[in-house]
């Protein structure tokens, strides 16, 4: 069962594997964390140790964690595994199969050929608005249903879709992801007959919320969750300011060749780079590293920004060891034509200073429907 944790664990010293520890433990048992970390020191052993467990939850019929522990499995797994797909599909079906204390009805939007997945959850009570929420880079509707499913409670009807580039529509329909990312949003209004909703991107959907926000007039409240103001500054602070300075000259001079052998000889040095090269292939449709940065650059936030007109609530975490703090500040600064702005930066004493505020996700979820319901009752108030 999905359980409201704080406090961000030490599982384990390597800091990508801690994160993803820490990002399923409200789905899993924290004793069987801390014994599969003690197993893994590398990739292979993740997909051993983790899919061991999976199967154990499998066999004794613990539906919601053999979900969670399959779904742990497929995030660092290639895309040329075959395993990967069978990960995935073992996820969907015992996500479904388990008794989660919250109803939400599967819908297939419609899209480019295929379908766009949405989760709702009809409000509480008097329906006061509707939210629209989508992830980001390597994000699942299902497990994000459990992160904004308690809005409902407050009068909101909750739906949650899978856009291109992100789960079913990538790896079930080939949908790659598209900076024009208003046109999925208007699918899913357009589905569901919805003429001014609020919405709410994660991760890298941070960034496709607002690029969605500034041609998307329906939407009229803005969350991002996190900031993620430009992908390819993301990448950069991983390589480190002198390689990203240098990557984007020979970006401009159009240097495939040097770059592709540069990012090959990367990824084949450091299983994370590969990783992340793989999946940034395989998400943005690009046939070379070197057309994958480029898409990289398209996803930012920095030419449309000032085209908002909505009410917009920026997130970000003081210790996000992915997306560099500057980025918090300057995508509120580019935000000159918004109605109301209001920005929250959670620190270690919040126990949410991790990318996508890991460690303290009730607290989040406080401020972000005490926001919500300000802005449509500002006589009504839910958080101090």
């Amino acid at each position: 069962m999905f359980k409201n944790i704080v406090g961000y664990r030490d599982f384990h010293a390597d800091a990508n594997f801690n994160f993803q520890l820490n990002r399923w433990l409200p789905f899993l048992p924290e004793s069987e964390l801390r014994e599969a970390a003690a197993q893994i020191e590398d990739f292979n052993d993740w997909k051993r140790v983790l899919w061991q467990y999976a199967q154990h939850a499998e066999q004794a019929q613990r539906y919601s964690e053999a979900a969670f522990y399959y779904r742990a499995v497929e995030f660092f797994l290639l895309s040329s595994d075959p395993d990967k797909m069978q990960a995935y599909e073992k996820f969907r079906e015992y996500h479904d199969k388990a008794d989660w204390g919250m109803e939400y009805q599967r819908v297939e939007i419609p899209y480019a050929g295929g379908a766009l997945p949405a989760l709702v959850i009809e409000a509480q009570g008097q329906q006061v608005d509707t939210l629209v929420v989508h992830g980001g880079f390597d994000s699942f509707a299902e497990e994000l249903i459990h992160q904004v499913g308690s809005v409902a409670a407050h009068g909101f009807r909750v739906i949650l879709f899978e856009g291109p580039g992100q789960g079913a529509p990538l790896k079930v329909h080939g949908m790659t992801m598209t900076p024009q990312w208003e046109k999925p949003v208007a699918a899913v209004l357009d589905h569901f007959g919805i003429e001014a909703c609020s919405l709410m991107g994660i991760s890298l959907g941070g960034c496709l919320a607002t690029r969605a926000a500034a041609k998307e007039p329906r939407v009229k409240r803005v969350i991002a969750d996190d900031v993620l103001e430009d992908f390819f500054g993301v990448l950069g602070h991983r390589m480190g300011e002198g390689k990203a300075k240098l990557l984007g000259k020979l970006l401009n001079l159009g240097a495939r060749p040097m770059i592709n052998r540069a990012m090959t000889r990367a990824a084949s040095q450091d299983r994370v780079t590969a990783w992340a090269v793989d999946h940034g292939l395989h998400v943005s449709g690009a046939k070379s590293p070197f057309e994958y940065l480029q898409w990289a650059r398209s996803m930012n936030t920095r030419d449309i920004s000032h085209e908002l007109t909505q009410d917009y609530l920026l997130l970000g975490a003081q210790e996000d060891h992915l997306v560099p703090l500057p980025q918090f500040y300057s995508q509120a600064g580019t935000l000159t034509r918004v109605r109301s702005f209001t920005s929250r930066l959670f620190t270690a004493a919040d126990h949410a200073s991790s990318h996508c505020h890991i460690g303290n996700q009730p607290l989040v979820n406080r401020v972000i429907t005490d926001w919500l319901v300000q802005m449509l009752d500002p006589q009504r108030a839910l958080v101090n």
